[in-house]
């Protein structure tokens, strides 16, 4: 066999590794690692694309807010939830932008088609034959990762299972259920920590006072800046009440704000992460029953469930800057 000249050699080498660099550092031969095209000038607004490649984020969204979406709008579309969501509870979003639920009592997570209401798939928690039960109030998706809360602070964490799968199950003990009552869970992806919604305060430290505890994924414990105090003088007064009761917690996927439902008020309210309140809106109540979760669709939409009590659960979705209505109906 004919020695293969090493001038030659060399420089598959050298091309090889320059190839493997771009590739790890995401950039292309005609673009930035951010996506932006090369010759655009500083301070050009630009789309921004969710992970998936799905429909991007609309230029100048980077300062979306809850004042951009219109709780009154005609254009919300409104789906009755199959009997078995009656008492759906937490929300969140997959990176491919998939939406998943929960119910109350038992440990089993739908994937929702929020653009039907139909119930895609469904899988459960179980180390037996049947699925984990527990008084179940939220759900954040981190790394491909499922998290599900208990009020008491027990952290459930799971893969996602195919339909109908039964899976395997790790249970971390927060702490946090010795402080107060757990109402809410979403994901910081840019912290990667976990946000627990307190509810009602159990210790003298947190008497009158909101807080959200952030858990660390990487770590599996609370982070060093564990506790953010919302103010909930403020939050009651905006809305015309004295008293704002947290039901559920999203990370707004653009701001990077906190966005707060709470049932028994009818309410929603944006707050940054330092705790400062932006502003606070009550829903129809004609339209919602018992808010208890909240999501963001890929377009911008809000998405928002509401328990049954006796009637049937049902998912709301008010169109956010760039997204697109679609009629409601009842779902089988």
């Amino acid at each position: 066999m004919a020695a293969r000249p090493r001038g030659r050699l060399v420089a598959g080498f050298l091309c090889a590794g320059v190839a493997c660099l771009l590739l790890l550092t995401g950039i292309d031969q005609g673009g930035r690692a951010d996506g932006v095209p090369p010759d655009t000038a500083p301070g050009t607004e630009v789309a921004r694309t969710p992970p998936d490649g799905a429909e991007a984020w609309p230029a100048g969204q980077q300062g979306v807010s809850l004042e951009d979406y219109d709780l009154n709008a005609a254009s919300a579309t409104r789906w009755e939830l199959p009997a078995r969501l009656r008492e759906i509870s937490g929300l969140a979003m997959t990176a491919d932008h998939r939406l998943l639920a929960h119910n109350d009592e038992v440990g089993v997570v739908f994937e929702i088609d929020y653009r039907d209401g139909s119930i895609v798939k469904e899988f459960q928690l179980a180390d037996m034959a049947d699925p984990v039960a527990g008084d179940f109030e939220g759900i954040a998706v981190a790394d491909g990762r499922i998290y599900v809360v208990t009020s008491s602070g027990r952290l459930y964490e799971c893969p996602e299972g195919a339909a109908g799968q039964s899976v395997l199950f790790r249970v971390y003990a927060t702490g946090v259920g010795r402080q107060c009552e757990i109402e809410g869970l979403a994901y910081d992806e840019d912290a990667r920590e976990l946000l627990l919604m307190c509810k009602d305060a159990r210790s003298q430290g947190l008497a009158g006072r909101l807080a959200v505890y952030r858990w660390s994924i990487d770590e599996k414990r609370l982070g060093a800046q564990a506790t953010v105090v919302l103010p909930v003088g403020d939050l009651a007064r905006r809305i015309g009440s004295t008293r704002y009761q947290p039901s559920g917690i999203e990370r707004h996927p653009v701001s990077g704000n906190y966005f707060v439902v709470a049932a028994r008020q009818g309410a929603i309210a944006e707050v940054t992460p330092a705790g400062e309140v932006l502003a606070a809106k009550r829903f129809t109540a004609a339209r919602h029953r018992q808010v208890e979760g909240i999501a963001f669709a890929a377009d911008g939409a809000l998405i928002v469930a509401d328990e049954g009590g006796g009637g049937r659960g049902t998912l709301t979705v008010y169109p956010g800057p760039g997204s697109v209505a679609t009629n409601g109906r009842d779902a089988m």
